[in-house]
């Protein structure tokens, strides 16, 4: 049964890139075969790079449906690119039983890797509901700017999944990047990074896969360049614990920063 009461079990993939989705989903399956969690998270670009069409999108999305009513559990479906016709983006979807729940879009994508030059800003952010638990997506380098997980935190989202492919140089960095998101947003943060490949400018990605908890630990941390499914659970009192001692973001609903003044002086 999905996300219920107290705690929230997660599963965190950390895989390499493979070359379509049929294969990316068939290791999936036998991976879940007989799991017991409530979400399972993958990383971004999990199945390629290469633009899907909307019927290859829907085929997909039907790939992981199947997998969802397996393992009785949501899937946050990495992050595929999908040509809507009009435009190009980076999309990541949330899949139940029944189908595409929800989905988020890459707001920013990435200039650093030129991907900014082929795939357009996104516009959505999902979030779904389950057992009293909200979960919401921020593809990859979103996270850097604290404006889009605001937006996620502003609605109580309880999980941040991210998820992420970085470089080996950045892994540290981008540990420590999930642990203030999840502090400053009362929330966990779980980032899903690809492993055993390279950036197009050389570099290695070798995962790094990491829970963080909304109280400035790590729940769990990946040892770079393995393969796998590791798990977590979660627990509502560490959400609880954290915005009741803090109430940072009782301050943010209250719109109180919109009455500070910037002054300058020269």
């Amino acid at each position: 049964m999905l996300g219920v009461g107290e705690v929230f079990r997660v599963g965190v993939a950390q895989v390499r890139r493979f070359s379509g989705y049929v294969e990316g989903i068939d290791w999936l399956r036998g991976l879940v075969r007989g799991l017991s969690v409530d979400l399972v998270v993958l990383p971004e670009n999990w199945v390629g790079t290469r633009v899907l069409s909307r019927v290859e999108f829907d085929e997909y999305i039907g790939l992981l449906r199947e997998v969802s009513s397996e393992v009785s559990a949501l899937i946050i479906g990495g992050s595929v690119y999908v040509d809507f016709g009009n435009r190009v983006v980076s999309v990541c979807p949330i899949v139940g039983g029944d189908g595409l729940v929800n989905y988020s879009e890459k707001i920013m994508p990435s200039k650093a890797t030129h991907e900014r030059g082929r795939v357009g800003n996104g516009k959505r952010l999902g979030v779904v509901e389950l057992g009293g638990w909200r979960v919401g997506c921020v593809i990859c380098v979103d996270a850097m700017y604290p404006e889009i997980t605001r937006v996620l935190a502003l609605n109580y989202v309880d999980i941040i999944a991210n998820p992420g492919s970085i470089s080996v140089d950045r892994v540290q960095l981008w540990r420590s990047l999930g642990l203030v998101r999840a502090f400053e947003n009362s929330a966990y943060f779980v980032a899903s990074l690809g492993t055993g490949y390279k950036y197009p400018d050389g570099r290695d990605v070798l995962g790094g896969s990491f829970i963080a908890s909304p109280n400035g630990e790590y729940v769990l941390t990946v040892d770079l360049g393995v393969e796998g499914l590791f798990n977590a659970v979660l627990n509502r009192q560490d959400i609880d614990y954290a915005r009741a001692r803090r109430g940072y973001l009782d301050d943010l609903a209250s719109n109180y920063f919109r009455n500070v003044r910037i002054v300058v002086t020269k």
